[in-house]
């Protein structure tokens, strides 16, 4: 068994929908329910019959960046040493042998960022991407905010679509991400490795 850990129904969607693009087979995927719950749900794996009967062949854990790439990698290998008593040196690189274990964090070049970060840098060569765009700094200008969160850039650009429904889920399950856009290249390249 291969086990991929995701945050949520989203990010279990956009990995569905990149491995079936790009001919991935064999994953398991769950949610652990948000970064806060990862710990809870790690710590269980070992009392789970898959993993008594030596089942589980790897272990991949995905987390956000959020606004830290490093310090989300550290959460991941911290539970992870805690957990199997593996250390897991860099993101994406697996350690151990059975189960492998490793752990991927979803961020864009400045070592920021989220799912919807990767899903929007996808689409920002289309015409709506830079819509949104100038809706967002339209907005600064107008409230002097300066900080829009990626889920909210992501809402006002799925608002833009013939089937709106705003969700990175339903975006990824509909058919409107690119999936052979290179934006999609490392998590690709990761999921691979499993």
């Amino acid at each position: 068994m291969k086990l991929l850990l995701c945050e949520g129904k989203d990010d279990i969607a956009v990995v569905e929908g990149l491995c079936l693009h790009s001919k991935i087979t064999g994953l398991s995927l769950e949610q652990y329910g948000g970064r806060d719950r990862l710990q809870e749900v790690v710590c269980r794996l070992p009392i789970r019959p898959e993993f008594t009967r030596g089942e589980l062949e790897s272990l991949a854990i995905l987390i956000d960046a959020e606004k830290d790439r490093d310090a989300s990698f550290q959460k991941v290998r911290d539970i992870i040493r805690k957990t199997f008593d593996v250390v897991v040196e860099n993101p994406g690189v697996f350690a151990s042998s059975k189960p492998r274990v490793a752990g991927f964090v979803v961020c864009d070049d400045s070592g920021c960022g989220m799912l919807e970060d990767v899903c929007l840098k996808s689409v920002s060569d289309q015409a709506d991407h830079k819509c949104m765009e100038e809706y967002f700094k339209c907005l600064s200008e107008k409230t002097g905010q300066k900080d829009f969160h990626p889920k909210a850039k992501f809402k006002a650009w799925m608002a833009s679509q013939i089937e709106f429904d705003i969700r990175v889920g339903l975006a990824a399950a509909g058919g409107y991400l690119p999936w052979e856009n290179e934006a999609f290249d490392d998590l690709r390249e990761f999921l691979k490795t499993i």
